[in-house]
């Protein structure tokens, strides 16, 4: 008995020992497995942006691992150079923690011993669980640093990431205390949320969001002030019809620019009931036309005006190859919505509210005869908008008020009282302009 107790308790010892050298194992094998699914990933996505593992070297209870982010073809046309990373792991017997350095970034090294005195402001340790699950949190210490004749102040801020096994999920938070140049520009108190689920390589559902308490800037003959300054983007996937939906909104307090002054601004822009399919394929090849266009352009070495030129040709070909992949998109209800518009002025009040979706699937072909018959789009859109907006900002624009063609019986706004206001409406295969029916041909 004493014998199976002895041996019993030998293996315990031996296996509480050799934790730390079993959870260097699983954090390699975590690792590899994360950066293989992100190079999966945008590989599938057409991206040329890789990761890439230099050197594992792991030892019983630490690990240092040399790895780098390939930026591809950026490299070459706008001057991204690869980033390198060099972390150092301490395995735990409860988990891995690991130190990441950019000590072998040339231009970060430079940065932080000619402008810091060598001490460098960034932090950033990872936490590799035994679920699979990565935890990054990135730490920025206050510094300044001269540049020309200005002082540039970057305040403390902190970023966390959670990436789940497997990469379905992603969760982040960054919390920024600002910025500042003494008497030419200040920003304070930025913060983003992002919480997103994977539905494929291309489609994220979640959302992310920004906040900016204050932005400041004076160049002497102008002074632009901007206060709490928000942002949204979602995006909604419909299992059961196979749809996307994307949204964006901005709002802010108030804006000054000079003598210009807008308060309690804000607009909500939606692109809903895409085709999920389409709007893959249409991601893919966009992504994959781009990176081509962006090899050949930076494998050219010519001069920057001949590279300006070669990107545009590139970029009219892209329009050109694109439009197969528009007509994906093309899809019964597809809704271009712009929603709760809104503006204090001094002159009045802006308000609006449009929406335009697809009746029916459509091919680029079918829209030809809305230019010889203009009746024939009311087949294909729905149409509803209402807008206000205060006379005295437009009156100096008459053709607002004007039939810009026989068919309309009102202009496309009417004053009414210190206000311009403009209602239309597709309804029973007619237009209505301000509650008028408009002739088409």
């Amino acid at each position: 008995m004493k014998k199976i107790i002895v041996v019993v308790a030998g293996i315990i010892i031996l296996a509480v020992i050799g934790t730390p050298f079993f959870n260097g194992l699983i954090m390699e094998r975590v690792i590899r497995q994360a950066f293989g699914d992100i190079n999966r990933m945008h590989a599938e996505t057409g991206s040329d942006v890789s990761i890439e593992i230099q050197k594992y070297d792991r030892g019983f209870s630490r690990s240092q691992i040399e790895w780098k982010i390939s930026t591809g073809p950026l490299k070459a046309l706008y001057g991204v150079e690869d980033i390198i990373f060099v972390d150092r792991a301490e395995h735990g017997f409860s988990g891995i923690v690991s130190t990441t350095s950019l000590e072998k970034n040339k231009w970060y090294t430079e940065f932080v011993n000619e402008k810091l005195n060598g001490k460098t402001p960034l932090e950033i340790k990872t936490q590799y669980m035994l679920s699979g699950d990565i935890k990054s949190t990135l730490t920025l210490a206050a510094f300044s640093f001269i540049e020309g004749r200005d002082v540039i102040e970057i305040q403390p801020g902190t970023l966390s990431v959670f990436l789940d096994k497997g990469l379905k999920n992603n969760t982040s938070e960054m919390t920024w205390a600002g910025c500042s140049i003494p008497g030419k520009f200040k920003m304070d108190s930025f913060s983003l949320q992002s919480k997103i689920k994977k539905i494929s390589p291309v489609i994220w559902e979640g959302t992310v969001s920004f906040f900016v308490n204050h932005i400041m800037a004076d160049n002497k003959k102008n002074q632009f002030d901007l206060s709490k300054l928000k942002g949204e983007y979602t995006l909604d996937y419909s299992q059961e019809e196979q749809v996307v939906s994307i949204g964006m909104g901005y709002g802010l307090d108030t804006l000054k620019s000079g003598e210009n002054e807008i308060k309690n601004a804000g607009i909500r822009i939606g692109i809903n009931h895409i085709d999920a399919r389409g709007y893959e394929d249409f991601v893919k090849m966009y992504s994959q036309i781009m990176s081509n266009a962006l090899r050949e352009i930076s494998a050219s070495q010519q001069s920057r005006d001949t590279m300006k030129k070669a990107a545009e040709k590139q970029m009219t070909q892209m329009g050109i190859q694109l439009l197969g992949a528009y007509e994906k998109l093309l899809k019964k209800g597809l809704e271009i919505k712009l929603s709760d518009l809104r503006a204090q002025l001094p002159h009045g009040n802006i308000n609006g509210d449009v929406a335009l979706s697809l009746k029916k699937d459509m091919t680029m072909a079918q829209f030809l005869p809305i230019m010889m018959q203009p009746s024939a789009a009311l087949d294909i859109f729905y149409l509803k908008s209402e807008i206000t907006l205060p006379y005295q900002l437009m009156e100096g624009n008459p053709d607002l008020m004007s039939r810009l063609f026989p068919g309309m019986q009102t202009g496309l706004f009417l004053k009414v009282g210190n206000n311009l206001v403009h209602k239309a409406e597709t309804r029973d295969g007619k237009l209505f302009l301000n509650e008028k029916e408009v002739f088409l041909n």
